[in-house]
């Protein structure tokens, strides 16, 4: 665990730095796609910086507006919690899902407003999107949150964390037990996820379909990976399932109408 990176006797949290890489990392990509698929690159980068916005509030506000509820319902146990414990657990680390959610209404809702071409856009947005998550998914390998279930220490995938002295042991593993580097792990996924996306739009002429294929490969990816996480904060429900794993079906579905829509719609124009 590298929760703090010591640069100039200066500790700078590995989370937000990774974060930082990433969404610097995405815009890069960005900046590339426009180059080779001939887009606006002013366009394109005036809609990734409204999707990080957007991303960044959606990522924040996903976990207590799940918990909520509860909260109300149970508000007499949890206001007996003191008040940093009870706010790791409400509201906890930043939720890739609801950034997903905040940065894609947020970046719909700009395109709509200015006319710009949703399709094209969020073709364009599509591969920066798994880089960048790579970058927080590293973030939270040095920072110890997300992580797997307890492995074999003859694992190579397996990694053993010390004890968490920093006020945030809510949300690191258990100290000294070999653990799944689930974070490592997703981010390899994506990077390669990312791949297969540009891969897919360079041959693929019908605007709009990359995105999809995107939200089809990271919801099965996520809902696999979910089954090997051991950090119960994120929520689980009977039967083993997880508020990520339920997104992930959404995701999915939602994905694969989407590519059915653009498909169904780029042959009628041809006809």
């Amino acid at each position: 665990m590298c929760p703090y990176i010591h640069i100039f006797e200066i500790d700078i949290p590995a989370y937000g730095l990774m974060m930082l890489l990433g969404m610097a990392a995405a815009l890069g990509v960005v900046i590339f796609q426009c180059e080779l698929l001939n887009y606006s690159r002013q366009d394109a980068i005036l809609v990734a910086f409204v999707a990080i916005a957007g991303g960044i509030a959606g990522a924040i506000l996903l976990r207590p507006i799940i918990k909520l509820p509860d909260v109300i319902i149970n508000w007499e146990k949890y206001s007996k919690m003191p008040v940093g414990e009870f706010l790791a657990w409400f509201i906890g680390e930043l939720v890739f899902y609801g950034g997903l959610i905040g940065g894609s209404v947020a970046a719909v809702l700009y395109c709509r407003y200015f006319r710009i071409s949703v399709p094209y856009t969020v073709d364009i947005l599509a591969p920066a999107l798994p880089v960048g998550h790579a970058f927080g998914r590293i973030g939270c390998l040095f920072a110890g949150c997300c992580y797997g279930v307890e492995a074999s220490p003859a694992n190579p995938l397996a990694i053993i964390y010390p004890e968490r002295t920093d006020g945030l042991a809510a949300l690191a593993p258990p100290p000294g037990t070999p653990i799944l580097a689930t974070p490592a792990i997703e981010a390899g996924g994506n990077i390669l996820i990312a791949c297969i996306v540009m891969l897919f739009i360079y041959k693929n002429k019908a605007a709009g379909r990359g995105i999809a294929v995107y939200g089809m490969l990271y919801g099965v990816q996520r809902f696999i990976l979910e089954f090997f996480r051991g950090d119960l904060i994120r929520g689980v429900y009977g039967g083993g399932i997880s508020t990520s794993q339920i997104i992930s079906i959404f995701v999915v579905a939602a994905s694969a109408l989407w590519f059915s829509h653009i498909t169904h719609k780029n042959r009628e124009t041809a006809q």
